[in-house]
């Protein structure tokens, strides 16, 4: 075990893979770094295996759905946990040399290193969890993230097979914005970023009132994100002016949606899922991308139109005792009360990422 002091320290001492997923990668790690994260860097090792944990206190975690009274339904103090992985993205994964250690070096270095604190490991797949699991350390569901797979013939692929439902589903929708007289380009993402911005502040202020960052802050971000290889924009414009944007990442064999927002009129809302599902869809089939990767949230409607849901598990490495304890019934609080839930006439909550194979469903 060892405590870097950078990315580039433990990258190199670890030797470790690229990253799997965007969110774990060097490019978009940099990125966080300039827009101002901090990260402790440990590098679990067992012989010439490595594995390296991305580490937050408790006490600085921003984002909401990342905070340790959001993650364990409040059952443990905040100053007595630590998050670990990028806090941002919802989908976690342990950078690791060729050989990966097993998940209980990682979980020994863990509570070696963490002082009597419990380290949260939020938006785990279900075999990673799962390797947690099988060491002692309890798992609770958090979240289902949505996957589109991209056929081989494209966007008529994909609506062939879907099933009836599903496709007046898509139909309806694109009914939709052609009625509207919208229109999408998509290309690198580039200058101007104003026009973006403001979409994205107000998507924002959508979902949080109290969102105060001024949309040139979040032009700055965009002109950083830029600089990201494989960074597109998918824009949607009503008789020349832009209404809508997304902000892909092409990454690995997958296309990354990352930010959307959308002119908050009733007539331009109808391109959310074009700009959500159908542009990057025909986008990743033309960069030979095999999956799209669409995040949490809004699970049903994802499924209604063919996404493929996964769910994401939050592990809790913790001391043994009352604390493993709390931490058991928090995780278990807190995956009866997701604020995006499994609808129950389609599948039962999954209870363990150990239960057999990883659940899946589609509306």
């Amino acid at each position: 075990m060892r405590l870097c002091c950078s990315l580039a320290e433990a990258r190199t001492l670890g030797q470790l893979r690229p990253a799997e997923s965007l969110y774990s990668s060097d490019d978009w790690l940099d990125l966080l770094h300039d827009h101002g994260h901090v990260y402790r860097y440990l590098l679990c090792t067992d012989s010439d295996a490595s594995a390296l944990v991305l580490l937050t206190e408790g006490a600085s975690v921003r984002p909401e759905r990342f905070r340790p009274a959001i993650l364990l339904d409040a059952r443990l103090s905040t100053e007595r946990c630590r998050v670990a992985g990028p806090l941002t993205g919802y989908h976690n994964e342990l950078r690791s040399s060729s050989a990966a250690p097993s998940k209980g070096t990682v979980a020994d270095s863990l509570l070696e290193s963490a002082y009597g604190a419990t380290t949260l490991l939020p938006y785990l797949p279900s075999a990673l969890a799962a390797g947690f699991e099988a060491e002692g350390h309890p798992a609770g569901l958090i979240a289902w993230e949505a996957w589109l797979d991209v056929p081989d013939t494209g966007f008529e692929g994909y609506l062939a097979q879907l099933s009836r439902q599903q496709r007046d589903q898509v139909k309806g929708d694109l009914r939709q914005v052609a009625r509207a007289g919208l229109t999408f380009h998509t290309g690198p993402l580039a200058a101007p970023f104003e026009p973006l911005a403001d979409l994205l502040v107000l998507h924002e202020r959508k979902y949080d009132p109290s969102y105060d960052q001024p949309s040139w802050r979040f032009a700055q971000y965009l002109a950083r994100c830029s600089e990201v290889p494989g960074a597109y924009a998918v824009l949607a414009r009503q008789e020349g002016r832009i209404v809508g944007c997304h902000v892909v990442f092409h990454y690995g064999d997958t296309l990354w949606v990352r930010l959307i927002g959308v002119d908050e009129s009733p007539e331009t809302r109808r391109c959310y899922f074009s700009l959500m599902f159908y542009e990057p869809l025909q986008l990743a089939h033309r960069l030979g991308a095999r999956t799209v990767h669409l995040g949490i949230g809004s699970s049903e409607a994802k499924a209604r139109r063919g996404a493929r849901m996964e769910p994401l598990w939050t592990v809790g490495v913790a001391p043994g005792g009352r604390t493993r304890d709390a931490v058991r019934a928090g995780l278990a609080a807190r995956a009866a009360n997701l604020p995006d839930p499994v609808p129950a006439r389609l599948v039962p909550p999954p209870v363990s990422p150990s239960a057999g194979s990883a659940p899946q469903w589609t509306a």
